[in-house]
């Protein structure tokens, strides 16, 4: 997860997961909502939940099926965060970076303790490539909304308020130090791309042309390695004692992502051929 809101919109692409955890967590979204609930504890709680399982990991196979079950509580609160925020009008920037922050953290504390069933380099290579895909994931989604108006409203409204400066300042310097530079660098790397491709700026170039470059079916792809598939395929393969198997799943991820910017590149570069013909 990054900085910015993941909040669900129809039509946008979103995984597959979460067909069946949407209707789960609605009737508890409720209560939370309810209750008062101020989002950032949930935050906290679901950091807590991997931090927990990434020790349970260590400790060995006895202990692998509670650690399943706490990632998947982690799955379900992630979800449940932004969702409580939402209802009860409480999205704050600092809830952002504070889920981003912790989520980074976790993830490492997880792939740190994979490292005594898969091997140390493996492992850390591992979660340097899943840190890659989530930000990548972050990219496309964004553009994917920006082409469609789909984050229109936010800024119409003026954003989320601020939030505790206490949780702001040190995890907004997190993000900055560690994720903003590869949220800029896929950014630049998907801009230079299209103007490759399409001979002209993105930012110039025609709507129709933008939303071929982002279009659905590689969004689709994409969003598929969030963080809710991660957790949940982690947890599976805990419950199943094959921990292990996660890292080089992770690893075949990023090939399945490069292999889509190749079918990306060919699709899109004879999109704007038809157009300029067709246009000629």
């Amino acid at each position: 997860m990054t900085a910015s809101s993941r909040q669900e919109k129809p039509g946008r692409p979103r995984e597959v997961l979460l067909a069946v955890v949407l209707p789960l967590i609605r009737a508890p979204v409720r209560l939370l909502v309810r209750l008062g609930v101020n989002p950032l504890w949930i935050v906290v709680v679901h950091a807590a939940c991997a931090a927990l399982a990434a020790w349970f990991i260590f400790l060995g196979p006895a202990w692998w099926p509670a650690a399943g079950v706490l990632l998947l509580i982690r799955m379900l609160l992630d979800n449940i965060d932004g969702a409580v925020a939402r209802g009860s009008g409480s999205v704050t920037v600092a809830g952002r970076y504070l889920d981003t922050g912790l989520d980074l953290v976790t993830n490492f504390l997880l792939f740190l303790a994979l490292t005594a069933v898969s091997g140390t380099v493996p492992a850390l290579a591992a979660f340097v490539v899943l840190m890659f895909l989530l930000s990548y994931d972050h990219c496309t989604e964004t553009f994917y909304a920006e082409v469609r108006d789909d984050s229109g409203t936010a800024a119409a409204s003026g954003g989320p308020a601020p939030g505790p400066q206490a949780v702001l300042v040190p995890f907004r310097a997190l993000y900055a130090a560690v994720l903003a530079p590869q949220d800029r660098l896929f950014r630049r790397l998907e801009l230079r791309r299209f103007e490759r491709l399409a001979g002209v700026p993105f930012a110039s170039a025609p709507v129709p042309w933008q939303r071929a470059w982002f279009d659905r079916f590689s969004g689709a792809v994409t969003v598929n390695t969030g963080l809710s598939t991660q957790s949940t395929l982690l947890a599976l393969l805990l419950f199943a004692g094959v921990p292990h198997v996660y890292v080089p799943l992770v690893l075949l991820q990023a090939l399945l992502v490069a292999g889509l910017q190749v079918w990306r590149s060919r699709r899109f570069r004879n999109y704007v051929r038809v157009a300029v013909s067709g246009a000629a």
